[in-house]
């Protein structure tokens, strides 16, 4: 069993859609998936609602309550740092402006001391914008990076995320940014689960 927490200090940095496609990669695997919404704000169980209106079966269980017998656990978490998270791994998006990489960076340390493998994520990127592309070149060269897509936005509105999705432009660019998103946190499942030496 797998647990992963998506989190960040800051609200607006695209927490939900990042758990969204990584509960969709992995369900598409075969792996059976929820995503548990912690967040009052309800975005996955409303992105679940608007999938059900739209005819759509979801291949993972979006929910706010306590369930067991899943393989793989997504945990889309309110803005905000806690004490303690239910899985040992963090993917913490950050959008690519000075104060919010600012909090991020705080957060990454907040997260780290409490023994969590962080996967540090660039969200809503601009390469049309300088600022942006040195603070990619700096602290992303080797992590993922997601950038400012309709694509997005465009699935969460038809009740899908871009993993399973077809017919969108720019859908395969997007589909790229996910599979080196969750490559990176299979590489920190496979860290947490290395026996200590």
């Amino acid at each position: 069993m797998v647990h992963v927490s998506v989190v960040s200090p800051k609200g607006g940095v695209g927490k939900t859609m990042l758990a969204l496609q990584l509960a969709a990669s992995y369900a598409r695997d075969g792996l059976r998936t929820c995503l548990v919404d912690h967040d009052p704000q309800g975005s996955v169980l409303v992105f679940g609602k608007i999938a059900q209106r739209a005819g759509i079966e979801l291949p993972f269980v979006p929910t706010n309550a306590r369930v067991s017998g899943f393989d793989v656990y997504i945990h889309d978490h309110p803005p905000g740092l806690e004490e303690a998270y239910p899985s040992r791994i963090a993917v913490v998006p950050t959008l690519l402006d000075p104060p919010s990489f600012l909090i991020h960076r705080r957060g990454l340390r907040h997260l780290e001391e409490r023994g969590l493998v962080v996967v540090p994520v660039a969200c809503r990127y601009r390469s049309d914008r300088k600022q942006q592309r040195d603070l990619v070149a700096a602290h992303f060269l080797d992590r993922p990076v997601v950038k400012d897509r309709d694509v997005y936005p465009t699935c969460y509105g038809r009740g899908l995320t871009v993993v399973d999705a077809r017919g969108i432009p720019h859908l395969s660019k997007a589909q790229n940014e996910i599979a080196l998103l969750r490559a990176a946190v299979d590489a920190a499942i496979a860290l947490t689960n290395k026996p200590h030496e």
